[in-house]
């Protein structure tokens, strides 16, 4: 039988079996893990955002807290109690006293401490968005490594049959018919069918890491089930980036440009906060001073005490001033640390649009042209063999090469989508 029509015939073969499948076992069969549903449930399971949240929380309950003034302050004692009678009433000053002190901070201290507080709080929205989209990011390019290896096996799985088809025609040949194979063919198919099966060992080990790493991800139900037969669509990016300028502005809602503004306006909330230590801080008291009668029952008035102190920044240059200037530069780097940020991506980019733009032109040059002519070349080393006009080796490097461009076609795909993934990171916006 012509090898070709052998080929066309298993895959005939299998498609019909498909059809015949019952349609309730449609309703059985187990869920399949698309790229989109591994992205939600890693998104749903991560506990780093949970965790995010009580974060922001805390941060708006110490705002409040850090805008509210110090407690005061209460005191209770004795004073001028004489030491040769510990009499209470044989002196005139012996008093009783109860004292409260009220401290207030210098300035605007307190409301630039909450507001400060509440500025750190609101970063958290932000680094949750870069979070979700770095995580998709991430478990995109896990998938994609799966998806590949798994395909992968199944187009060597496919191919295998025909191996060892090839390999019985092979046999046949040198047992039945002297001279129209040689043992060296026999041989040379054996040989190929053992590094297939090592190829499927290799695949089969790095389907289950990259299984393993999505286990970090995804609940085991659903690292367990099978991937999608089927690559997803994603979009390339119609934008066209050429210059800084035009990054800074498209970049301005990604949101790790946001969260850093949000730092900014930290430092510079702290540059302000540093300043009122120029401003002096003071405390309020009163006090209420309590004598007994006298020993022969005169009375004795009782004493009020007042009293207000505050300080005297007298060493600004060598203590504030210092501090104040520290806390300045702090601010000019988050805004250098700005700029940094939209060139790397700007370069990120650059970067992606410019592997895009090479597997795209690959990818058109193996689908259009090289399978097909892969194709091609197998079906006539194979005519020409099996008329005896050919050479089993050729069938094989042909059969092989084929195989190859297959897998190399979808490395490509693969790594397309992985680009395309980065870039879509790269677009993403906050909207808060």
């Amino acid at each position: 039988m012509n090898f070709c029509v052998l080929r066309k015939c298993i895959s005939l073969f299998l498609l019909a079996v498909s059809l015949l499948v019952p349609s309730f076992s449609l309703a059985q069969r187990p869920v399949v893990l698309t790229l989109d549903r591994a992205i939600d449930a890693a998104v749903a399971s991560d506990d780093w955002l949970a965790a995010n949240q009580d974060i922001e929380q805390a941060q708006l309950q110490q705002a409040a807290s850090d805008g509210q003034l110090p407690d005061p302050k209460m005191s209770i004692g004795l004073a001028n109690m004489p030491v040769d009678t510990f009499s209470f009433n044989q002196e005139q000053m012996t008093q009783f006293r109860v004292g409260v002190n009220q401290s207030f901070p210098g300035g605007d201290t307190l409301q630039l401490q909450e507001k400060r507080r509440q500025q750190e709080s609101e970063v958290n929205p932000y680094l949750r968005d870069d979070r979700k989209a770095g995580m998709a990011l991430m478990v995109s390019n896990l998938w994609f490594d799966s998806f590949l290896a798994e395909q992968s096996i199944a187009y060597i799985n496919d191919d295998r049959a025909l191996f060892q088809q090839l390999l019985d025609i092979t046999s046949s040949r040198y047992t039945n018919a002297a001279g129209l194979a040689r043992q060296q063919d026999l041989v040379r198919a054996e040989l190929e069918l053992i590094r297939l099966d090592d190829r499927l060992a290799v695949l089969q080990q790095l389907q289950n890491s990259n299984k393993q790493k999505l286990s970090q991800w995804l609940p085991d139900e659903l690292v367990a089930a099978p991937l999608s037969g089927q690559l997803p669509q994603l979009d390339a990016p119609n934008s066209r980036l050429t210059s800084l300028a035009q990054a800074t502005e498209f970049f301005a809602q990604h949101p790790k440009i946001l969260a850093h503004n949000k730092r900014i306006a930290v430092a510079e909330t702290q540059v302000e906060l540093t300043r009122q230590s120029l401003k002096p801080s003071y405390s309020v008291g009163a006090s209420y001073g309590y004598r007994d009668n006298a020993p022969l029952g005169m009375e004795r008035a009782d004493f009020l005490s007042l009293d207000i102190s505050f300080d005297l920044p007298l060493f600004s240059e060598k203590r504030q001033r210092p501090r104040i200037r520290a806390t300045e530069y702090t601010a000019s780097a988050r805004q250098t640390e700005r700029l940094l940020l939209f060139k790397e991506l700007y370069a990120d980019y650059q970067q992606a649009m410019a592997e895009l733009a090479v597997l795209e032109q690959r990818h058109d040059l193996y689908a259009d042209s090289l399978l097909g002519q892969m194709n091609d070349l197998t079906e006539a080393t194979l005519s020409a063999y099996t008329a005896d006009e050919g050479d089993f080796e050729e069938v094989m490097r042909a059969y092989i090469a084929e195989l190859n461009t297959k897998i190399e076609l979808l490395q490509i795909d693969v790594a397309r989508l992985k680009v395309i993934a980065r870039l879509n990171y790269l677009l993403t916006s906050s909207e808060y």
